[in-house]
């Protein structure tokens, strides 16, 4: 049990470094969010400039279960043949809506290809910063939910064990089950989910899921144990009897 323990407030201690990690990771994030368009023509690192060019292809890279999706664009103020191969990331609504010959607009920060406009439509790119806090966050939610499943379980069997011949509690089971459940939902909630351009929509949307995923769970590990019991009260011979 001692290594539960150690393992738990490990996951813990890990979990706090990630999440203290967010903020520097969605730093750039918010200076990219706030930063004002530039005049048009002109080009700074302080400020988005949008660079009109023109789609000349359009590929996906198969790695495995792994898809890369890249445009290639030609800018019209480089010269003849100057062409960008720019890897899109996030939703593909701009990648499966142009074609080769379309028109679009590329938004640089900091002199990096941040974003691809098609009319309405705009696209990050893989050198964005919008999502820099998501990894780090995904990990410590996932950390620090099972950090706290396995502290749980070794709490109930370490300060309330069951008495010898009982039926095994379910609290401990429902604390670690509890614990990675949450780990393997919030991961990818976190990775994948709704942003606010800040970080935060998505550990919101794991604030408000933990509650009913933990009922549900205290439920699905108590039933059992009662039915168990109430079944050996059934079978069990009256007190008294010969």
């Amino acid at each position: 049990m001692r290594r539960v323990r150690t393992f738990g407030l490990l996951l813990v201690l890990v979990s706090g470094v990630l999440f203290a990690l967010v903020p520097l990771a969605e730093r750039d994030n918010r200076a990219y969010a706030a930063a004002p368009d530039c005049p048009v023509g002109t080009r700074s690192d302080t400020c988005r400039a949008a660079v009109v060019a023109t789609v000349t292809d359009k590929k996906t890279d198969f790695s495995g279960k792994t898809h890369k999706y890249f445009l290639t664009l030609r800018y019209t103020d480089r010269p003849e043949g100057a062409e960008h191969r720019v890897r899109m990331a996030g939703s593909l609504q701009v990648y499966d809506s142009v074609r080769r010959g379309d028109r679009v607009t590329g938004i640089y920060w900091n002199d990096e290809l941040r974003a691809i406009r098609f009319g309405s439509l705009t696209q990050e790119t893989y050198r964005s910063p919008v999502h820099d806090g998501r990894l780090p966050g995904a990990f410590a939610v996932a950390a620090l939910a099972s950090g706290l499943g396995l502290l749980s379980y070794w709490w109930w069997l370490r300060y309330r064990p069951a008495p010898e011949g009982a039926t095994q509690p379910w609290e401990p089971i429902a604390g670690l089950v509890a614990g990675l459940v949450l780990a393997l939902g919030g991961f990818p909630i976190v990775l994948m989910g709704p942003d606010d351009g800040d970080g935060g929509t998505s550990l919101k949307v794991m604030a408000w899921a933990t509650g009913p995923i933990l009922l549900l769970i205290v439920l699905w590990s108590w039933w059992p144990v009662r039915r168990g019991v109430s079944k050996v009260a059934q079978v069990a011979p009256p007190s008294g009897s010969a």
